[in-house]
């Protein structure tokens, strides 16, 4: 399982907003949201399927929704295929998933795992949402191939699918799991009331759109890795640049995926998140010194190879300081030029990011180390 990319990254400590977040108040909020690059036309024609099962979620209100709970009933929406796996995901038993379930029916009992009583609080709202949802099914599959094509390059067409459960009560705090299905494909599920918790007040045309770009990152995520395996420009590695190789990969595979985590209408990001972006890009600068540095101590350059490998590096250095590169690139050269970017592989995406820099004042330069690296790098 790939849990959430784990980003909820810009969404927490480092940029603090996500799909949760407040939308800026300025008289620049209006122009700012047009500038969300994932709402651009694709470059190519590229194939990304999308398909959405609703039946979990509908189910689950259907039930949550009786006046009393229903043993028998409980045991067959614990085997439906999108619960059966985040059931599996989360380590737990049906029998805990049912027990959960019952314990929304009682007030005085409290979930364990499965955060189901907030559902049945709010059952009618997402009874008329589900049906709102239904209604636009296609409209939110489209919508999300489309932003889930919009940043890949178009040198290489991709070919992708995605099965997409929409549910309710995921274990932990995630809106979404990603897990492999029976089949060996991996397919997301989507807690709606994680999702969209904090959008009663938003049109449903906004909740579509919230819904569309959870699932495109998940789309673009695996649309991206499956055109990182066929680019010769990220198969082949750069030796001229040395211990910086992982960092820059990294960088740019996380980056554009972080993006999608950015509510539309904190772009551009070095407008609205000036402060974050400052400190995403420092640490990102420390962290190549330290990996320059330990290339002549091997024990160093173990530790600091170690530290690149954790999880929460990508979720807490890479993945935001990739986004605020990424973004810098598409503000100021433009979209076709961050594609270009990205399809020349790691190096040429810095080597972007670098031109940009030398345009606007607003973007965070890159440490001497790096600028040294891609000096030695062929362009």
């Amino acid at each position: 399982m790939t849990p959430r990319i784990a980003f909820l990254l810009l969404a927490t400590a480092t940029l603090g907003c996500a799909s949760t977040a407040p939308v800026p108040t300025s008289p620049g909020a209006t122009a700012a949201s047009t500038r969300a690059p994932y709402k651009a036309p694709p470059a190519g024609k590229h194939s990304i399927a999308i398909q959405v099962d609703s039946r979990a979620a509908q189910d689950l209100v259907a039930f949550l929704s009786l006046p009393q709970f229903r043993a028998e009933d409980a045991k067959a929406l614990s085997a439906l295929p999108a619960v059966r796996l985040a059931i599996q995901d989360s380590g737990r038993t049906s029998e805990t998933f049912e027990q959960d379930l019952a314990s929304a029916f009682d007030e005085e009992e409290r979930n364990t795992v499965f955060d189901l009583k907030s559902v049945r609080a709010g059952r009618t709202r997402w009874a008329k949402l589900l049906t709102d949802l239904e209604a636009r099914r296609s409209d939110l599959g489209r919508l999300a191939a489309e932003r889930a094509a919009a940043l890949l390059p178009a040198d290489r067409l991709i070919s992708t699918r995605l099965r997409v459960f929409l549910s309710f009560g995921l274990a932990g705090l995630a809106d979404h799991l990603v897990v492999v299905g029976p089949d060996g494909n991996e397919v997301m599920i989507v807690d709606l009331a994680r999702a969209l918790g904090d959008s009663e007040a938003e049109t449903v045309e906004n909740q579509v759109e919230r819904v569309a770009r959870l699932i495109a990152g998940e789309a673009f995520r695996q649309a991206w890795r499956l055109y990182r395996a066929e680019s010769p420009s990220w198969t082949r590695r750069d030796p001229t640049l040395g211990q910086l190789d992982p960092l820059f990969r990294l960088a740019t595979e996380q980056g554009p995926v972080a993006l999608f985590h950015v509510d539309e209408n904190f772009f551009p990001l070095s407008v609205w998140l000036k402060e974050p972006m400052k400190r995403s890009i420092a640490e990102l600068n420390r962290f190549a010194e330290r990996l320059v540095e330990s290339e002549k101590e091997i024990e160093e350059r173990m530790t600091v190879a170690a530290d690149l490998r954790r999880p929460e590096f990508a979720q807490r250095i890479a993945g935001p300081a990739g986004a605020f590169l990424c973004d810098g690139i598409i503000q100021t050269l433009g979209l076709d030029a961050f594609r270009a970017a990205l399809a020349g592989g790691p190096a040429a995406f810095f080597a972007a990011y670098e031109e940009a820099v030398q345009k606007s004042r607003d973007l965070v330069p890159l440490s001497e180390v790096i600028r040294a690296r891609l000096k030695a790098s062929p362009p």
